[in-house]
């Protein structure tokens, strides 16, 4: 099977959160929800996805990850039209959590197709996620210019839909029919052990909840960074998706550029140096009464955090007795991280300001730092022995 649709998959995946990050602003007006309600909306949706990767992950265990890609995909793109076009609020977050129920299973399945198919080259996973990056420009730059142009946001998803649909076809017709005995990896009496205690056995239980603490801050720096500059700097659409095209274009490079670093740095002290960055850019963004400044941190942000993703399941790959499974626990601490993060980010925001919302962000980065730093050189040993 050829990896084609899986670029193709990384790639649409990035369009979708990118537009998302330029429009929230104007969908959290269309629907006048507070910065709480908001944080409250994301979590409830973001919860859902993540016990559906969960589940999700057991299920590409039986069927393979293509299988389930494809499937998710064409129920993804359905899912973005009818989100589109609904005007009552909690049938917009009905819709919301339905689409994130299916981009959870996406998520799952391409991450595993990318750590299979990338096992024990962590440098090259962690180039393979810049393509979300790349995604992520696009779909925020289009956006952008759709917005400034005085054309609803509602049109933009239905274009996501089609090319979600396009690449769900094309997914299609590369599915084999079998799952991968390697991407199971592992025996049958692996199989029948809980998730949490596979993971345990193969030592990656901290790094799971490092993990889950560090997608508090890397899906924050996306929606709540962006929104702070619109909503409470009131740059326009373009300064703020210009901005975030600038975050994503240094995550992208961070990602490019920096997998030549992966090689040599244990798992530890990358995920030190990525948190000391995003807590900074964050932090510089939430200080700074400048709208260019707080752009600036904006980008260092997301720059920072760009390597915990692809930087953890390449670890994952390689040690994970089934990968696929294990990939399918860690998103869904991945989504954890999101669920703890957004609500607790939009009611610090409307109690004490959104200055201090950001830093909320910028406190887990730099817990992240912490724990990674303080972390025991024997489980650092373990994580590059395969």
């Amino acid at each position: 099977m050829g990896a084609g649709p899986v670029v193709a998959t990384f790639l649409t995946f990035g369009l979708f959160w990118g537009s998302w990050a330029v429009m929230v602003f104007n969908i959290q007006r269309t629907f006048h929800l507070s910065d709480a309600e908001l944080g409250f909306v994301l979590a409830l949706a973001i919860a859902v996805a993540g016990v559906s990767s969960a589940v999700m992950g057991h299920l590409a265990d039986r069927v393979g990850p293509r299988r389930l890609l494809w499937i998710a995909l064409l129920a993804w793109s359905g899912l973005l039209v009818v989100m589109s076009a609904v005007h009552q609020k909690w049938a917009f977050v009905g819709a919301l959590v339905l689409v994130e129920i299916a981009g959870g299973s996406i998520d799952t399945a391409m991450n595993a197709e990318a750590s299979h198919r990338l096992i024990g080259q962590p440098g090259a996973l962690v180039r393979f996620h810049a393509l979300f990056n790349s995604g992520a420009i696009i779909g925020a730059a289009a956006a952008g210019v759709v917005l400034h142009a005085d054309i609803s946001w509602r049109w933009i998803w239905p274009g996501v839909a089609l090319v979600a649909l396009v690449v769900g076809l094309w997914t299609y017709t590369t599915d084999t029919g079998a799952a991968s005995a390697s991407a199971s990896g592992g025996s049958q009496a692996v199989t029948h052990a809980h998730p949490i205690e596979r993971i345990r056995r193969d030592g990656l239980l901290l790094l799971l909840a490092v993990f889950a603490l560090a997608e508090v801050t890397e899906g924050g720096v996306d929606t709540w960074g962006v929104l702070y500059l619109r909503n409470h700097l009131a740059t326009g659409v373009l300064l703020g998706a210009g901005a975030y095209v600038v975050g994503q274009s240094v995550a992208a490079t961070t990602r490019g550029a920096g997998s030549a670093l992966i090689g040599r740095l244990s798992a530890r002290r990358a995920l030190f140096v990525g948190g000391c960055v995003a807590g900074g850019g964050i932090l510089l963004e939430s200080l700074s009464p400048f709208s260019i400044t707080a752009a600036l941190g904006l980008a260092l942000g997301a720059g920072g955090a760009s390597l915990f993703w692809p930087l953890v399941m390449s670890n994952v790959s390689r040690l994970a007795s089934q990968v696929v499974s294990a990939v399918g626990t860690f998103t869904a601490a991945g989504y954890i991280g999101w669920v703890a993060g957004a609500p607790v980010v939009g009611w610090v925001s409307q109690a004490f300001g959104p200055q201090h919302g950001l830093q909320v962000l910028a406190v887990a980065a730099f817990a992240v730092a912490l724990f990674s730093f303080l972390g025991s050189e024997r489980s650092n040993e373990r994580s590059r022995s395969g």
